[in-house]
């Protein structure tokens, strides 16, 4: 019977060892897995981010020797990148080039087989350039070497660590990826949020008239634009918002039309005519921040989805805010999710989707009344009622 029992024993023993150990080996396959995906998404993030850096950097230079008459010689930048790098006219011609393979400017941004290439269209057409095309070698023979590494490390180190590893993976894995989440979604919000103000600050920098009382109003302007930003990006990604409440009503008119300051600017640049209709006076308690923060990422967008050339009405009457656009419009599936973060509509226009979130946020945090009514093609109308 004791021999009997020390056999299930060592049976039992055998039993859960061989469990264990297959168990440990899954959890450390779902490890080498899911750090395999993020440093490969890390990877795929900083290639694609180096593109577009490089890729700005040419279109600004182009925009540049563009409006300042200067000269600009395309083989001198194709020898100053490691990438290989073709400038494009709009019949997808190359001016000049380096790049032998076959590409596809209907996207963006794609992956082929060992290369990612880059299509950017953010010359508009100075000195002739319509495209700028960056093409990166090196992408599957990466990935490859990451899997080979992972695989080795992983026999390696699974009988070592089979014991500890559940415990790192709770402590370390969890919190570098979710880490590694917020910074990611940080960058992106970040680039869609401060394009529009740097953009203005760089043709400021570079206009003839540097030293005009406009156009210093200008870098003014879209200097406060990026430190608002910033707080935006706070407010919304930390959930930290640390303005004082007011203790009294504000005159929102005046705060209005000071921010229609800086968004006329913008309109300008698409020929959009703003008009304000301030008929009656609305005081409410709410922080300055907050009501620019809403009222900025509204205009902001009735810009934004405009037409060329189109209208934005804004009108201030009976304790309501009305702002009116001759946009593209949205369409009626998509309307019950346009204050979802991340949420867009349409392709049409870039951006990430966050302005109509820190709208909504704000709103709520104020009890202030939201509605629209909007029409493909026709156009877009948001009320406030205070």
């Amino acid at each position: 019977m004791v021999i009997y029992l020390i056999k299930e024993e060592k049976k039992t023993l055998i039993q859960f060892l061989l469990l264990y150990l297959g168990s440990s080996f899954i959890l450390f396959a779902i490890i080498a897995y899911l750090f395999y995906q993020n440093e490969s998404r890390f990877f795929y993030d900083k290639v694609h981010s180096s593109l577009e850096i490089t890729a700005g950097k040419l279109s600004s230079k182009i925009i540049y020797a563009h409006m300042m008459k200067k000269e600009f010689i395309f083989k001198d930048e194709l020898k100053n990148y490691h990438d290989k790098i073709g400038f494009y006219d709009k019949n997808s011609t190359p001016i000049a080039t380096n790049i032998k393979d076959t590409i596809d400017f209907s996207k963006h941004i794609y992956q082929d087989k060992n290369r990612m290439i880059l299509v950017d269209r953010s010359t508009f057409g100075h000195l002739g350039v319509e495209s700028i095309v960056i093409e990166r070698y090196g992408i599957e023979t990466f990935v490859h070497k990451l899997q080979y590494k992972i695989t080795i490390s992983l026999l390696l180190i699974y009988v070592i660590l089979a014991i500890i590893a559940y415990f790192l993976a709770k402590l370390f894995l969890k919190p570098i990826q979710q880490k590694r989440i917020q910074l990611d979604n940080f960058i992106k919000d970040s680039t869609h949020e401060l394009n529009t103000p740097i953009t203005a600050l760089i043709l400021s920098v570079n206009s003839p008239m540097l030293n005009s009382p406009k156009n210093l109003e200008r870098i003014r302007l879209s200097a406060s634009r990026v430190s608002a930003i910033h707080k935006d990006l706070t407010y919304l990604m930390l959930d930290k918002d640390n303005q004082s409440k007011p203790s009294k009503d504000l005159l929102l008119n005046d705060m209005l039309k000071e921010e229609l300051i800086y968004l006329t600017l913008l309109a300008e640049k698409k020929k959009i005519k703003v008009e304000l209709h301030d008929l009656d006076k609305i005081y409410f308690k709410i922080d300055k921040e907050s009501f620019i923060r809403l009222i900025h990422n509204l205009i902001s967008n009735a810009i934004k989805y405009n037409t060329m050339g189109g209208e934005i009405e804004i009108i201030l009457k009976d304790r309501e805010i009305i702002i009116k656009d001759t946009g593209i419009g949205i369409a009626k599936e998509h309307q019950k999710g346009i204050y979802e973060r991340f949420y867009r509509a349409t392709n049409q226009v870039g951006g990430f989707g966050l302005g109509l979130n820190i709208v909504y946020k704000v709103c709520q945090e104020y009890n202030i009344e939201i509605d629209f009514k909007s029409e493909v093609n026709k156009g877009t109308t948001f009320w406030l009622r205070f």
